[in-house]
């Protein structure tokens, strides 16, 4: 009965609710983006975080890309009471990261992501310590899904402009214009 319906659903055309069909072309080349080794253990989880996210089957495919990812992280105290003790404190992520050819080393896309992730600083050590962490797995996560989000509209547009099209350059900023002197109201 159930194979009867599966063939069924099957020939009717029926793709599954959350399937992206914009994201097809994009999923060979995503696969194909080595994940070069981030230093320190915050690093090393968006390293897998990525390379999971980006091979999601762990099929071995050719490398055609190399993404780079240089990590600065900075916990900060704050809410700080009359005691000179602190509750409240904030985990900072800044990343930059390049995406390049591997045959070539010719830089396709480069770009900076920031997270900013807060935990509660408690009396427990414990406590604090684990929600310290926690703050850390949240920014890996922000993290993941904006250098996912970049990469995969980059290849998007790479696959529908062909292989010679770069990351859009960024638009110059005019100069700033004078301004007119204010007229005093009457």
């Amino acid at each position: 009965m159930t194979l009867c319906l599966l063939l069924l659903l099957g020939g009717c055309g029926w793709t599954p609710l959350y399937a992206d069909p914009a994201t097809g072309p994009a999923d060979k080349e995503l696969a194909a983006i080595k994940v070069m080794p981030i230093p320190e253990r915050f690093g090393q989880r968006l390293e897998w975080a990525l390379r999971t996210s980006l091979n999601p089957s762990g099929v071995p495919t050719p490398e055609r890309y190399r993404l780079r990812v240089t990590l600065q992280t900075v916990r900060q105290d704050l809410g700080v009471i009359t005691q000179g003790i602190a509750t409240r404190g904030r985990f900072d992520a800044y990343a930059q990261f390049s995406l390049d050819d591997s045959s070539s080393g010719k830089p396709l896309l480069q770009g900076n992501s920031h997270v900013a992730e807060s935990f509660d600083i408690v009396a427990n050590e414990y406590s604090s310590t684990v929600a310290e962490d926690d703050s850390r797995v949240r920014s890996v996560e922000e993290l993941r899904r904006d250098l996912v989000s970049r990469l995969t509209v980059f290849m998007q547009r790479r696959a529908i402009e062909g292989p010679a099209a770069t990351a859009p350059a960024a638009a110059p900023v005019p100069p700033p214009q004078p301004m007119a002197p204010a007229r005093p109201s009457l």
